[in-house]
């Protein structure tokens, strides 16, 4: 009888640990570099995502999933039967946290009528995998085509099953009475907007993203009803000023200020001007005026953070072209939307001009939003004409952080880590290099903190402590994004 009570004892202490411990699927594991109760990263170039200086020779110790030690070699205790990594004076930094993604890409659709309608195409197995692989350890998905896979989606990579990043997810777009996308819902009175609301938050969505054809009583009353569930509601807007917005409680708006209609001459209450009038607007703006100060300073006063998307901007107007290696991911379909599509909207010679000057004037803005105290944080948007996909996306939009607003390489990794964990909440458990904080670390073959370019050399994805090889998860999608 002993014998049965202590066997039946024992099945269930190692059922409990069992299931205590994640189980990742065969296909994660393909992935899976490095999976220890303890690492030791031995003579690092420590990146801590502060903004602080990059520090050699340092050594940093993680226990299941979290960071335990931080500091020189020399002081290090190195608990026994932990794995030990020389990393040879390779870097090791925070995982990016990227506020402006999407489990979505534009994609080609034909009509009758017009020779185009507006389409968007779930990407729910090579987005996640092109996120991680870059070094995204957390995503906010910033709007929602297919919600049920989203919530699938992270699901799955939270068992293990996938290899994903960690997904703030946000949900379907809140619009007002006239949407162009199909897929987003037409929200006809403010009632109907907080049930909206109301509905996706049972659901599982943890935050909103109010979108451009919104008016003032319907974006007040989705704040109002994500803010009595205490959550948060950002926003791509246009009938709505960015200062109207921030009055109504709004806690984030999207695309820096090349969307803000505020500037516009004789701009209707509640109605969005055309793309054109609020391009001009912006180019023909006199930023160093005391009035773009005051707008910058009431932003930042009303704690209303703002997220950087320059890669899929930069590649709408043509300033920038994908990599060879971007260009080899796509399908083939994809990659020749994309191709069609900066032909047909490249911009006519008459504009240039304009364009320059919009581009120019939105970069300075948003360095002097950063430099007067305001919370910027870094997203891709892998939307627009095509050219801008996940995880290539990601190191885009961070490198022109530096090379079109004029950050430095330090200042633009604290924007792509620290700054998107505050904008999230999160910053007591990720974003920097800190004790106590989850294991979300990169290795990379340079120094991002010199140059920032060398960012896209990143060879092992740390998430809670799980280290997965960047490289063979960039090749298992090769040639296949926009198929799924």
């Amino acid at each position: 009888m002993k014998t049965i009570v202590f066997s039946f004892f024992f099945t269930c202490c190692l059922t409990t640990l069992t299931f205590s411990q994640k189980k990742f699927s065969n296909e994660t594991k393909k992935f899976i570099q490095y999976n220890d109760s303890v690492t030791v990263f031995k003579n690092a170039l420590l990146i801590d995502g502060k903004g602080d200086s990059a520090k050699p020779h340092q050594t940093v110790i993680i226990s299941n999933g979290k960071i335990s030690w931080i500091g020189n070699a020399s002081a290090a205790n190195i608990p026994k039967n932990a794995n030990i990594i020389d990393l040879n004076g390779k870097a090791l930094m925070p995982g990016f946290v990227m506020l402006h993604e999407h489990m979505f890409i534009s994609a080609n659709a034909e009509s009758e009528t017009t020779g185009y309608y507006p389409n968007l195409r779930q990407l729910a197995v090579t987005f996640p995998r092109l996120y991680l692989a870059s070094g995204a350890t957390t995503i906010r998905t910033c709007g929602s085509i297919e919600p049920y896979s989203d919530l699938r989606l992270k699901k799955d990579i939270d068992s293990g099953i996938i290899p994903g990043p960690s997904l703030e997810l946000t949900a379907p777009y809140i619009e007002g009475n006239s949407a162009v996308f199909p897929q987003m819902k037409e929200n006809k009175t403010p009632e109907e907007a907080a049930a909206f609301v109301n509905y996706w938050a049972d659901q599982g969505f943890t935050s909103f993203k109010a979108y451009m054809g919104i008016d003032k009583k319907t974006l007040k009353a989705a704040i109002d009803a994500a803010h009595k569930r205490k959550l948060k509601i950002t926003g791509h807007i246009g009938a709505v000023t960015y200062k109207e917005a921030a009055d109504l409680g709004i806690d984030n708006l999207e695309h820096g200020f090349f969307v803000s209609t505020d500037f516009v001459r004789n701009k209707k209450e509640n109605t969005a001007p055309s793309f054109l009038t609020s391009l001009q607007s912006l180019a023909n703006l006199n930023i160093k005026s005391d009035t773009v100060k005051q707008f910058l300073q009431y932003l930042i006063d009303k704690k209303v953070g703002v997220t950087s998307t320059l890669a899929v901007l930069s590649s709408e107007f043509n300033l920038s072209t994908p990599s060879e290696e971007a260009l080899d991911a796509m399908s083939p379909d994809t990659r020749n939307y994309y191709l069609t599509n900066s032909v047909l909207f490249s911009v006519p010679k008459e504009f240039e001009k304009t364009v320059a000057d919009y581009w120019a004037n939105g970069t300075k803005m948003e360095k002097m939003f950063y430099d007067m105290g305001g919370l910027l944080e870094v997203g891709t948007d892998p939307t627009g004409n095509g050219g801008t996909l996940a995880g290539y996306g990601d190191w885009d939009a961070i490198k022109l952080l530096v090379k079109a607003d004029g950050f430095t390489p330090l200042q633009a990794i604290k924007i792509a880590t620290l700054n998107g964990a505050i904008g999230l909440g999160l910053d007591k458990t990720i974003g920097t290099i800190d004790i106590g904080k989850s294991a979300d670390l990169l290795i990379v073959d340079g120094d991002p903190s010199k140059n920032i370019n060398d960012i896209q050399k990143v060879v092992t994805v740390f998430k809670n402590g799980v280290g997965y090889n960047s490289k063979l998860l960039f090749e298992s999608v090769k040639g296949k994004v926009g198929f799924y």
